[in-house]
C-alpha cells in the first residue's frame, strides 16, 4: 500500500497553460510547453477520478476527490468517495502525512523518501528534468481538434512504472489523463475535471494535525 501511496502522491498531475493554438509539434515540445507553463504556475486545484485495475480482472477500484498543489512540493490528495474509503494524502514540502480516518491512523513519512522513489514528483518540485527521465513519443499521431497522447517510459527501468500514458488538452495544455502500468500488469488511471490553475492557498492548508485518539506511526524517522 505505501508503494501505491508514494505512486499516486508522485503521478498525480501534469499542468499547462493557456493561449497556445494547435500546430505540427513534437511530443518533446508539447512536454517542454506543459512543463514551461507549469514552472510559471504557482498552484493547482483539480477534481480527480482514479481507477485501478489488474489486466487479469475486470473489476476496477476507483474513487474521487480533489487535489491540491503549490510550489515547492506542497500537495493535499482528498479522497471523498467511495464513503467508506476516505483519507488524505498531504505534504508541507518536509513530510508527508497519510490519514486513514476509518482506521484511526496516521502515517508520517520524510518528503525526502517519496521524492528519491519517483521521478514525477521530483518533476513537480522543481527537481527534476522530464525529458531527461523518460523517452517520450506519440501514443497516437497528433490530429487537428482532438487531445495530444504522449506515452512516456522511464529511462531507468522501474517495477513501479512501466510506461506512462498523458493526454493533454491541445489548447490550455491541461493534463486531461494520466494513465500508468507497472511491472505486475497493475494499470492506473487518473481523469481531471475543473483545473483551476495559479490557485493560492494558505500555508496551514498543508500541514496537517492528527485529531485525539488516532494512532501516529512515522515511518524512516527511527520511531
Amino acid at each position: 500500500m505505501k508503494g501505491k501511496v508514494f505512486i499516486w502522491l508522485g503521478v498525480l498531475m501534469l499542468l499547462g497553460g493557456f493561449g497556445f493554438a494547435q500546430a505540427a509539434v513534437s511530443p518533446a515540445e508539447v512536454m517542454a510547453k506543459v512543463q514551461a507553463q507549469y514552472d510559471k504556475s504557482g498552484g493547482l486545484k483539480t477534481r480527480f477520478r482514479q481507477e485501478s485495475r489488474l489486466k487479469a480482472v475486470s473489476h476496477a477500484d476507483m474513487a474521487e476527490g480533489w487535489m491540491y498543489f503549490q510550489k515547492p512540493s506542497r500537495m493535499r490528495w482528498q479522497y471523498e468517495s467511495p464513503p467508506d474509503q476516505k483519507k488524505e494524502l498531504i505534504s508541507d514540502g518536509k513530510q508527508v502525512w497519510m490519514y486513514i480516518p476509518q482506521d484511526s491512523l496516521v502515517m508520517i513519512y520524510p518528503v525526502n523518501q517519496v521524492l528519491r522513489s519517483d521521478l514525477v514528483m521530483r518533476f513537480f518540485s522543481g527537481m527534476g528534468q522530464f525529458q531527461k527521465d523518460f523517452q517520450i513519443s506519440w501514443r497516437r499521431p497528433p490530429e487537428l481538434g482532438k487531445p495530444y497522447v504522449i506515452d512516456c517510459i522511464p529511462q531507468q527501468p522501474q517495477p513501479e512504472l512501466k510506461v506512462l500514458t498523458l493526454t493533454i488538452n491541445p489548447r490550455t495544455f491541461i493534463l486531461e489523463k494520466l494513465e500508468f502500468t507497472n511491472a505486475v500488469g497493475e494499470e492506473t488511471r487518473f481523469t481531471f475535471t475543473q483545473s483551476q490553475l495559479d490557485v493560492r492557498l494558505a500555508p496551514d492548508f498543508f500541514t496537517f494535525t492528527p485529531p485525539p485518539g488516532v494512532q501516529v506511526v512515522k515511518e524512516g524517522q527511527g520511531s
